[in-house]
């Protein structure tokens, strides 16, 4: 693995451990404005499968639609599991279907945003590539 994959993948555990700790840290009432709630389970999923699908990209020879949906209904499916989680007691949170629309949605928006840039993504690599390869 080079630096540039390992960059995407400590990147991507970084992300989830953060979004999978904020979205299980007991919150008192009040401390996320009102109405912000569903928007950031939004912007945070299309985060986690942007991330997700850069790293796979680097790992499968092409994204193809069925690994596309793939990576779309697992991130889905770490909503689902997410929100159940929050339903226990301990956590003082509540599970919400909302919150896994946006989730889900968000996942969409996320492939679909890697898709649109993957080309200067590329670019970037394989300058990056090209750098580390010369001697110093």
């Amino acid at each position: 693995m080079n630096r540039y994959q390992l960059l995407i993948r400590s990147g991507l555990i970084l992300y989830w451990i953060l979004l999978f700790t904020a979205t299980h840290v007991p919150l008192k009432k009040g401390t996320i404005p009102q109405g912000t709630d569903v928007p950031l389970h939004f912007i945070a999923y299309a985060g986690l499968a942007f991330l997700l699908t850069w790293w796979l990209s680097l790992k499968w020879d092409r994204l193809t639609i069925k690994r596309l949906l793939l990576i779309f209904a697992g991130v889905s499916l770490f909503g689902v599991i997410d929100e159940l989680l929050q339903g226990i007691p301990v956590l003082q949170r509540e599970p919400s279907i909302k919150d896994w629309i946006a989730d889900t949605t968000g996942a969409l928006l996320g492939i679909v945003l890697f898709l649109l840039v993957s080309k200067p993504l590329l670019l970037i690599r394989n300058r990056l590539q090209q750098e580390s390869d010369q001697p110093n």
